[in-house]
């Protein structure tokens, strides 16, 4: 599939407790150390749903509390050439392994939890959004939930600005 058709998941526009584009295929995560391949962390399947509740505090400014669960899979085969090096085709396998679409496919969705502020001026909205999660995906399967704001380490939280409404 061209680039351009791919689906990526995570960000403000998507599921906003994953940094944008850091989210699947599946339960694959990217290895950030590795210098010889890199792969942009997208699929040809995304199911997202999200949920938001909206609240006046004062005049132009708005709140919201907000749930969003997704993820991006694949659906076909990722194609291995003869000429490519030994990580490339070991990327191809985990990618496949992991990244497919397929029954367990509810345990493979990342789950956020957030709370934002709007600057709502007609049609024109600035949001301001501090998320976690509270599935995480390419976690062991034991260890996907966590408590959020609280638990978890690293990337426990995520700020997200954006322009206009997420969905």
């Amino acid at each position: 599939m061209p680039f351009v058709k791919q689906f990526y998941s995570g960000g403000p526009y998507s599921v906003r407790a994953f940094e944008i584009r850091s989210l699947g295929p599946g339960t694959f995560v990217s290895d950030e150390d590795s210098t010889s391949s890199y792969y942009d962390q997208s699929g040809n399947l995304r199911l997202e749903a999200n949920l938001e509740y909206r609240f006046p505090i004062w005049s132009y400014l708005k709140g919201a509390l907000f749930v969003d669960a997704g993820n991006i899979w694949l659906t076909s085969e990722v194609e291995i050439d003869e000429d490519d090096d030994e990580d490339s085709i070991a990327l191809s396998e985990e990618l496949m392994s992991e990244g497919t679409f397929g029954s367990d496919w509810m345990k493979e969705l990342g789950i956020g939890v957030g709370f934002g502020l709007r600057v709502d001026i007609q049609s024109f909205v600035i949001r301001f959004d501090l998320a976690s999660p509270l599935q995480v995906p390419y976690n062991d399967e034991g260890e996907r939930l966590r408590t959020p704001f609280f638990g978890g380490g690293s990337g426990n939280l995520v700020f997200n600005f954006a322009i206009g409404y997420p969905f």
